[in-house]
């Protein structure tokens, strides 16, 4: 009966230990690989459509690929100077829009994410609905994504879009042809994610 005993609570301890060390570790940090991701928009006009990128986004997330339940934050960043349209012109009118000099940066801080399902398996897309708070030229609002995760060799690969109102946060219309731009654009990123070492 001893031998039972110690062999019991022998056991429970190393579950506890087991359990408790994988709650710690569980919630990780995944930075934005830069050269591997891309932030952009679709601007839509009467006479001719035309999109805009940048190729050098920054950020990172927290979150538990085995519990997407708990709490998930993160941030994205986009320079300004770095968004191209292919056209010199456009790029120069759209900085200024943006006021580049002023406000450099372009934000979005994700305070809450929802989750098709409960955790992330490899090459499995889990559909999400990410919320939180745009900044852009100085101003901030709350703006929702709906989006996309796949866990793939071992890496984050997440996409997503939604419609904005650049007026929202202070941005003239852009014109072409001295026709103003319709007022939605659709905003939209995809990014791949790694461990942060």
């Amino acid at each position: 009966m001893p031998g039972r005993l110690a062999s019991a609570l022998l056991t429970v301890a190393l579950c506890g230990v087991t359990l408790s060390g994988s709650a710690i570790a569980a919630t990780e940090r995944w930075v934005v690989e830069s050269d591997k991701s891309r932030v952009g928009f679709d601007a839509f006009h009467s006479i001719a459509n035309f999109s805009g990128a940048s190729e050098t986004p920054s950020g990172e997330v927290e979150l538990d690929i085995e519990d997407l339940k708990k709490p998930i934050t993160g941030a994205l960043t986009v320079p300004v100077a770095s968004l191209r349209t292919g056209k010199a012109g456009r790029d120069k009118d759209l900085r200024r829009g943006l006021d580049g000099e002023r406000h450099p940066e372009i934000r979005y801080r994700i305070d809450k994410v929802e989750s098709s399902f409960v955790s992330l398996t490899d090459n499995t897309d889990v559909l999400l609905t990410l919320h939180g708070v745009l900044s852009m030229r100085g101003t901030e609002r709350p703006v929702s994504f709906m989006g996309r995760v796949r866990l793939r060799q071992g890496t984050l690969w997440v996409r997503g879009e939604n419609r904005i109102r650049p007026v929202d946060f202070g941005v003239p219309p852009l014109r072409s042809w001295l026709i103003s731009m319709k007022e939605h654009v659709l905003a939209r990123f995809d990014l791949v994610l790694s461990k942060a070492k």
